[in-house]
């Protein structure tokens, strides 16, 4: 009997199992069918929606776009008035530029008078009247200021500027006479003195408060008021012969620094003016000569740049010299006396490359159609000439202990 009813209770339990299946297949088709008809019937025509951006990380602050620093108004000024193409007008559009803006950034205010001198010689040809109205005013100002600097450094620093710029006129050959017949070494030592006497007082003003005495307190007002904002930092750039200034990044903060003692202004000796007066007075010289050479009257020019030359003045002066009396020894067919100031150019490092084709073809014609020896007569050349300063070894003083660290200098890039 118990074999009889078991498969009689088994099979009506899996027919009630079954029926419960297919009522839950059913049911859930009927709720999945009501879940997506709504969804079906909104997103019919409609644009699928734009995918989302992925999110910062936790360690990105998301931060607003900064917009794009303007250039200030004494900047935009200057570009306007330097990227004026005509030289004439570019002179009298940036001598307006400072004219209205007196408190800009030094740094334009220098470009721009340095661009108003390059501009006037440029302007030359075209206008040698700008020029001179430039000029006079130029000397007339400098006669205002005879303490701070002689009158005739002004008629010299025309006469260089025009005959850098390879103006040989008739102005430069007078501005340079008269400014090496107004040089007087007398006249200049008391400029000299006047000016260290200056110096002097600015130091007794700058260190005039009594020892040990104590800063005083500032102001309640002071301390309220806002500090001033830092100047921009500017970059000068050129292109297609237009100088134009644009905003550079901000210079990187430098770690404060506790002020240095003020200096106390040395006296040079009178041999150290005299020696100065005479370089500054070569100079004039080899700015004349050149001119004269240039101009045809090379006699005159010769003597002057010969007599430059003797008093052995700066590097660059020199090497300029140089070249112009190198020239005329070859023009000459003096092989020696071109040897001689081509043998200064070389040691100048000034020498171009054809001047060093006729540097070697002078040497050889005075040794025997050899170069042999030439390097060793150089070497021995520029020991000569180029005396060697003596070097103290510094010495600590004691309690002070060795840091164990060497310093290393050097005269350029790669000397050491």
């Amino acid at each position: 009997m118990l074999g009889w009813a078991a498969p009689v209770f088994s099979t009506g339990l899996e027919q009630r199992m079954a029926r419960v299946l297919r009522f839950s297949l059913v049911l859930l088709a009927l709720v999945s069918v009501a879940t997506a008809w709504p969804l079906a019937q909104g997103a019919i025509g409609q644009k699928p929606p734009d995918p989302k951006p992925a999110a910062a990380s936790a360690g990105e602050a998301q931060k607003p776009a900064e917009p794009a620093q303007e250039l200030p108004a004494d900047a935009k000024a200057f570009n306007a008035a330097a990227g004026e193409k005509d030289p004439l007008k570019r002179v009298a559009a940036l001598e307006k530029f400072i004219a209205d803006n007196p408190k800009a950034s030094p740094m334009l205010l220098s470009v721009a008078r340095s661009q108003i001198n390059s501009s006037a010689l440029t302007a030359y040809k075209e206008s040698r009247a700008k020029f001179l109205a430039a000029a006079e005013k130029e000397i007339a100002d400098a006669a205002k200021g005879t303490d701070t600097a002689p009158g005739y450094s002004v008629y010299n620093n025309l006469a260089t500027r025009l005959s850098n710029a390879g103006i040989y006129s008739e102005e430069a050959e007078d501005y340079a006479r008269k400014g090496l017949a107004g040089m007087d070494e007398r006249a200049y030592m008391e400029t000299r003195k006047k000016q260290y006497d200056r110096m002097v007082a600015s130091f007794e003003k700058l260190t005039a408060q009594p020892a040990g005495a104590k800063p005083a307190p500032p102001s309640a007002d002071a301390a309220v008021k806002p500090a001033a904002p830092p100047q921009p930092n500017y970059r000068i750039s050129t292109k297609d012969g237009v100088m134009q200034a644009s905003l550079a990044p901000p210079a990187p903060p430098r770690p404060a620094t506790p002020p240095r003692a003020p200096t106390p202004p040395k006296m040079p000796t009178d041999d150290e003016m005299r020696a100065s007066f005479r370089q500054d007075r070569a100079a004039a010289q080899a700015t004349l000569g050149q001119i004269l050479v240039k101009r045809g009257k090379t006699e005159e020019g010769e003597k002057a740049l010969t007599e430059a030359y003797a008093a052995r003045p700066a590097s660059s002066t020199m090497a300029s010299i140089a070249r112009v009396l190198g020239e005329s020894a070859k023009k000459a067919g003096n092989d020696a006396l071109q040897l001689e100031y081509l043998t200064v150019l070389a040691l100048s490092g000034r020498i171009t490359a054809d001047e060093t084709k006729d540097f070697e073809a002078a040497y050889r014609k005075t040794h025997n159609g050899s170069l042999d020896g030439l390097e060793a007569m150089l070497d021995e050349r520029y020991r000569r000439d180029h005396v060697r300063f003596a070097v103290t070894p510094f010495t600590r003083k004691p309690p002070a202990k060795p840091t164990g660290r060497t310093v290393l200098a050097e005269i350029f890039p790669g000397a050491g």
